[in-house]
Protein backbone atom coordinates (compact mmCIF):
# COMPACT_ATOMS: atom_id res chain seq x y z
CA UNK A 1 0.00 0.00 0.00
CA UNK A 2 1.38 3.65 -0.90
CA UNK A 3 0.44 6.46 1.11
CA UNK A 4 0.42 9.24 -0.42
CA UNK A 5 -1.08 12.28 2.06
CA UNK A 6 -0.60 13.75 5.17
CA UNK A 7 -3.99 12.42 6.12
CA UNK A 8 -3.45 8.79 4.68
CA UNK A 9 0.02 8.71 6.62
CA UNK A 10 -1.48 9.97 9.83
CA UNK A 11 -4.35 7.68 9.73
CA UNK A 12 -2.38 4.56 9.06
CA UNK A 13 0.08 5.30 12.13
CA UNK A 14 -3.00 6.03 14.28
CA UNK A 15 -4.30 2.16 13.75
CA UNK A 16 -0.70 1.15 14.37
CA UNK A 17 -0.32 2.93 17.59
CA UNK A 18 -3.99 1.42 18.23
CA UNK A 19 -2.83 -1.59 17.45
CA UNK A 20 0.10 -2.06 19.81
CA UNK A 21 2.64 -0.57 18.03
CA UNK A 22 2.50 2.36 20.25
CA UNK A 23 5.89 4.11 20.00
CA UNK A 24 7.66 7.76 19.25
CA UNK A 25 7.81 7.11 15.74
CA UNK A 26 4.37 5.76 14.60
CA UNK A 27 3.53 9.29 17.74
CA UNK A 28 5.63 11.52 14.77
CA UNK A 29 3.69 10.36 11.63
CA UNK A 30 0.34 11.27 13.27
CA UNK A 31 0.22 15.02 11.86
CA UNK A 32 -3.22 15.33 11.16
CA UNK A 33 -5.80 17.32 13.28
CA UNK A 34 -8.04 14.68 13.07
CA UNK A 35 -5.91 11.73 13.87
CA UNK A 36 -4.64 13.42 16.81
CA UNK A 37 -7.86 14.04 18.51
CA UNK A 38 -8.33 10.42 17.98
CA UNK A 39 -5.33 9.19 19.35
CA UNK A 40 -5.83 11.38 22.53
CA UNK A 41 -9.34 10.23 22.72
CA UNK A 42 -8.77 6.26 21.95
CA UNK A 43 -5.72 5.68 23.22
CA UNK A 44 -3.55 8.19 25.49
CA UNK A 45 -3.86 12.01 25.73
CA UNK A 46 -0.23 13.19 25.33
CA UNK A 47 1.28 16.75 24.87
CA UNK A 48 2.69 15.48 21.94
CA UNK A 49 -0.45 14.32 20.29
CA UNK A 50 -2.90 17.44 21.75
CA UNK A 51 -0.80 19.72 20.64
CA UNK A 52 -1.32 18.50 16.59
CA UNK A 53 -5.09 19.63 17.27
CA UNK A 54 -5.37 23.10 14.79
CA UNK A 55 -8.36 22.53 13.68
CA UNK A 56 -11.67 24.23 14.88
CA UNK A 57 -13.96 21.05 14.92
CA UNK A 58 -11.29 18.56 16.33
CA UNK A 59 -10.59 21.33 19.10
CA UNK A 60 -14.18 21.18 19.88
CA UNK A 61 -14.62 17.76 20.40
CA UNK A 62 -11.39 17.48 22.07
CA UNK A 63 -11.83 20.03 24.70
CA UNK A 64 -15.90 18.46 24.85
CA UNK A 65 -14.79 14.94 25.27
CA UNK A 66 -11.17 14.52 26.21
CA UNK A 67 -10.01 17.87 28.17
CA UNK A 68 -10.94 21.49 28.19
CA UNK A 69 -7.43 22.79 27.68
CA UNK A 70 -7.08 26.62 26.87
CA UNK A 71 -4.23 26.13 24.81
CA UNK A 72 -6.70 23.59 22.33
CA UNK A 73 -9.62 25.49 22.85
CA UNK A 74 -8.11 28.48 21.26
CA UNK A 75 -8.64 27.09 17.56
CA UNK A 76 -12.01 26.77 18.41
CA UNK A 77 -13.76 29.23 16.02
CA UNK A 78 -17.35 30.03 16.44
Amino acid sequence: MKLTDEKEISEWAYYQCKNGNDTIQMRRLITNSHWSYCYCKWIKDRKEMWSKITESEDAYYYCKNVKDRPEVRRYIKR
